[in-house]
Order: structure tokens, then sequence, then C-alpha cells
């Protein structure tokens, strides 16, 4: 369901964007620092939001990366607890009922 919702929400997101960027369409100078360059807005609002969704994808990424690696940290722990487990139960010795031949019973004492 969550991800649902975020699929709706980026679909607005990208509506309203559109919208914006097809309302600009005057040409703006644009300095790329040894250069400069006339563009229309429309190209450079655009071009704005796909280094945005480039960049939120590629730390996105390097999360999951990182969710996947604790994932996997955490299912060789349980394994080796599970191990630690199983090794102790095996080494429990079932203690059986030992008959005592040599102690004389103790008498009840009686009220």
């Amino acid at each position: 369901m969550k991800v649902q919702w975020q699929v709706i929400v980026g679909i607005i997101l990208a509506i309203v964007i559109a919208v914006f960027a097809i309302v600009n369409v005057d040409g703006v100078e644009v300095n790329f620092l040894f250069a400069k360059a006339e563009w229309p807005l429309i190209l450079v609002i655009l071009g704005s939001v796909l280094v945005g969704c480039l960049i939120f994808f590629c730390l996105n990424i390097v999360r999951v990366n990182a969710l996947k690696k604790q994932v996997k940290t955490s299912e060789n722990a349980k394994r080796e607890l599970e191990r630690q487990l199983a090794a102790e139960k095996s080494r429990k010795v079932k203690v059986s009922e030992v008959e005592v031949a040599d102690k004389p019973e103790q008498p009840t004492p009686t009220i």
C-alpha cells in the first residue's frame, strides 16, 4: 500500500512540474562557469528535475545496499545463534533417577 501512495504522489508531482515547465517557456541565460548559453526555461526546469531524480535514485541505491548488508548480517547472526542453541541442546544430559541403595531412608516424622 505504501508503494501505491508513492506512485500516486510521484505522478501528481510530475504533472505539477510538467505544467510549471510548460508555462515557463521564455529563454534564460545559463552560466556553466566556463561558458554561457541561452536555453528555454522549460529545458532548465526539466533538466534540474532530472538531475534531482538521478541524485535521489543514487542515494536510494546506496540506502538499499546498506539495508541488504544489514539483513545479511542479521541472518548470519541468527544462523550462528541457532547453531549455538542446537549445540547446547545436544550437550544437555538427561538426568536419570538414580537409586541410592547405600543411604538409609529417613524416617518420616509423625505428628
